[in-house]
């Protein structure tokens, strides 16, 4: 009983600790999707081309937008080149967290070759904007198995 109290008490304070802070909004990717809280796992900013791979934009509040676009890049930050793909989606206010995920051709979830569509090892921006505003981005690399 005392377990179940104190796992309530715990629980009411990270939801008023989380709701008295906004963070900023970040990119995360990483090799594991956990289903049970909605995120990225083992996360990276390197991968192997047969590496499973998921990417995550955290607003840090609810979107105040009604678009979001995902666009990758060959580069990085400081050196973006050509446009790889992009992707724009309606989004729900009632939501802070995009996630980017799709079905392997092979079964799984897609791997790092697939996500990004490289056909050699290189280093990508993921972008996510919206109102044509970049909210944020990260830079990852593709290595060979």
């Amino acid at each position: 009983m005392k377990k179940i109290i104190f796992a309530a008490f715990a629980a009411m304070v990270m939801t008023v600790f989380s709701a008295c802070s906004v963070e900023d909004p970040t990119v995360v990717a990483g090799r594991e999707w956990n289903p049970a809280n909605q995120s990225v796992a083992d996360t990276t900013s390197t991968f192997k081309m047969n590496e499973q791979m998921v990417v995550q934009f955290r607003y840090g509040k609810n979107f105040d937008f009604g678009k979001l676009k995902t666009t990758f890049f060959e580069g990085s930050v400081e050196n973006k080149g050509r446009e790889i793909w992009s992707h724009e989606i309606p989004v729900s206010p009632k939501v802070a967290v995009y996630t980017l995920q799709g079905k392997s051709k092979m079964g799984g979830l897609m791997n790092a070759k697939e996500m990004t569509r490289l056909k050699k090892p290189g280093t990508v921006l993921v972008e996510f904007s919206a109102d044509g505003k970049v909210l944020a981005s990260k830079t990852i690399s593709v290595e060979l198995p």
